[in-house]
């Protein structure tokens, strides 16, 4: 048994510990190896993550709140507000006061935004297809498997959103 810094006997980790740890850092390394290869994908209008995160919410779900934006993407208002702001500047965000409440300012695609988001949409899946294509389709059929099982425990485990998920 080892000894941890005070002396005390750490117990060794269990063969489901050193899954769920080797499964860890696939996960991580794939995430980011994924995440650097996509940065080559053509983004025409060299946009953030984040505000193509922002575009597929708005084309999923319609009109928004600039808080909502911030809810689902995990930061301030203030930086929501800055991301949607380049976001309209350059023509794929619309802003638009209720009629009712002019205090409440709604963003919505606009038909440039529309486009774009398609276009980023169907390059990603095309470098996912690249990617995974690569694989037989019995191995596919593992890696849905996997993957669904992965979102079951996932949702289980989480308290609901109220509001949807950013999907296509």
């Amino acid at each position: 048994m080892k000894l941890g810094r005070e002396g005390r006997p750490i117990a060794e980790p269990t063969g489901k510990e050193k899954k769920l740890s080797e499964l860890l850092l696939l996960v991580q390394r794939w995430g980011q190896r994924a995440k650097n290869s996509l940065k080559t994908v053509e983004n025409p209008f060299q946009l953030a993550n984040g505000q193509i995160v922002a575009l597929m919410y708005l084309q999923r779900n319609g009109a928004c709140r600039v808080n909502d934006v911030a809810r689902i993407l995990g930061i301030t208002s203030g930086a929501a507000t800055g991301l949607t702001d380049k976001l309209v500047g350059l023509g794929l965000v619309e802003r638009t006061r209720q009629e009712n409440d002019r205090r409440v300012v709604l963003l919505s695609l606009t038909e440039k935004g529309a486009e774009t988001i398609n276009m980023i949409w169907e390059q990603r899946s095309e470098w996912f297809a690249g990617i995974v294509g690569q694989l037989d389709e019995a191995k596919i059929d593992v890696v849905l498997e996997a993957f669904g099982l992965l979102l079951q425990a996932l949702e289980s485990h989480q308290t609901p959103e109220p509001n949807k998920e950013v999907e296509r």
